[in-house]
């Protein structure tokens, strides 16, 4: 059985690991976060805002409540994805994993989180005509304006960013992975 000093010898050498891997830089301090989503954010904002004016949308409040959206999605949407992609990165360090990491976070955050949004707007417009709280035809009313939403959201919405936001998501994951940081 080992003795004491070995046990603490041991333990020590682990807590060394594990702070070194803590202070290892993830890129995930909160300016680069911050940074990273606000040119993200303005990126696919300014995407949408094109995609509008080359449909000929007139500036209205419905033009600019769907780029307020996009806005406000896309700010949501890459700050979760530099900090999955950051948490992958402490486990994975590899370019290949770095870039779907990103490329993974960013289209599930940017789209989700813009749906989303798109799912509050739509059902607080919705909420005056649903039954009373607790029931159970309140809960599928829920449901239907969800899934309502999601597929509004899919047909109009995600026209704003195909196939150009698909180009942008490509360079900033391919950006994130080449880069020489070890996030």
């Amino acid at each position: 059985m080992p003795d004491s000093t070995t046990l603490l010898a041991g333990e020590a050498r682990g807590v060394t690991r594990i702070k070194a891997a803590r202070e290892k830089s993830d890129g995930t301090s909160a300016g680069t976060v911050l940074g990273f989503a606000f040119t993200w954010s303005l990126m696919i904002t300014g995407l949408a805002g094109l995609q509008l004016f080359l449909k000929d949308q007139t500036l209205s409040g419905r033009t600019l409540a769907v780029v307020l959206m996009f806005l406000a999605g896309s700010f949501l949407g890459a700050v979760f994805a530099r900090c999955f992609a950051g948490f992958v990165a402490r486990w994975r360090t590899a370019p290949s994993a770095r870039f779907s990491s990103l490329f993974i976070g960013l289209s599930v955050g940017t789209v989700g989180l813009t749906a989303f949004i798109h799912y509050l707007h739509f059902s607080a417009y919705y909420a005056q005509w649903h039954d009373e709280f607790g029931s159970l035809h309140r809960l599928v009313q829920i449901i239907m304006t969800g899934a309502s939403s999601a597929y509004i959201f899919t047909v109009q919405g995600m026209q704003l960013l195909l196939p150009w936001g698909l180009a942008l998501l490509f360079a900033a994951a391919w950006d994130y992975a080449r880069s020489s940081r070890a996030t």
